[in-house]
């Protein structure tokens, strides 16, 4: 019985693990927008969707493509892995359509750019402080 709790809890524990994100995504906080679906995260970062709601032009900007936080953000909004965004992206430069978005060293980086952009959508580690600007909720 004693075997049986512990394993219960510990698969709950794993759970919990599991569903928690280790991004935010953050916007300028000028943006009126206090949500976004993954579908409309996706469609930002990836430059497939380019306007706001209240018209202003989206600016996304990514973290380096060897974060950790880049990779679990690329598989839960864009349902990629980071190689498989990066090769969308070289696809479109060839074709000669959009550019990737710009690629901040580190969180404090697209913190700045976020607070400097009033269009600007990123995302930091869960565990940054985001003062200066809004975090949106997933949806």
């Amino acid at each position: 019985m004693k075997k049986i709790i512990i394993l219960a809890i510990a698969l709950f524990i794993y759970g919990m693990t599991i569903n928690a994100q280790s991004f935010k995504i953050i916007v300028n906080n000028a943006n009126p927008v206090s949500s976004v679906s993954k579908a409309d995260a996706s469609a930002f970062f990836l430059k497939k969707k380019a306007k706001w709601a209240n018209n202003a032009v989206v600016i996304p900007v990514d973290l380096s493509s060897k974060s950790s936080v880049r990779a679990d953000f690329s598989e839960v909004i864009h349902k990629k892995s980071v190689s498989q965004v990066r090769a969308f992206w070289q696809q479109s430069v060839f074709a000669g359509k959009e550019t990737p978005p710009q690629e901040m060293k580190d969180d404090n980086a697209v913190i700045d750019f976020v607070k400097a952009n009033e269009g600007a959508i990123g995302y930091v580690s869960s565990s940054t402080a985001t003062s200066g600007v809004k975090v949106l909720t997933l949806n």
